[in-house]
């Protein structure tokens, strides 16, 4: 059987690039789970679902996942997905040493502004 992550991938940010989808995070969280990557439970809390297209690689799909620790800092756990290959799984920040344009985004503290 092949792997067909990346197209479920695509077809919920094809239809948010087309707006015709506004709210897509639990989507994108189900097809991790379908393919049975499970989120953090004990160190953190679940705070944003991120999505981007490397610049540097052909036919994937990055998906971030946030998280508040306990001790008040962000992490990101990152996702890729490739046509017709697995999702794979960058923790600690191992996805810079792959594709370097996301170095330190692993460890990138948010700063929220009040209006």
């Amino acid at each position: 059987m092949s792997n067909v992550s990346y197209l479920e991938l695509k077809t919920v940010t094809d239809a948010v690039y087309a707006e015709a989808k506004e709210k897509w995070a639990k989507d994108v969280v189900g097809i991790l789970q379908k393919y049975n990557i499970k989120l953090r439970q004990k160190d953190g809390q679940l705070y944003s679902v991120n999505i981007s297209i490397p610049s540097s690689k052909n036919n994937c799909i990055l998906v971030g996942l946030r998280y508040l620790k306990k001790d008040k800092t962000y992490t990101e756990d990152h996702f890729l997905f490739e046509e017709n290959k697995p999702i794979v799984a960058f923790y600690k920040g191992k996805l810079e040493k792959v594709i370097e344009e996301y170095k330190g985004t692993h460890k990138q503290q948010i700063v929220l502004k009040v209006l």
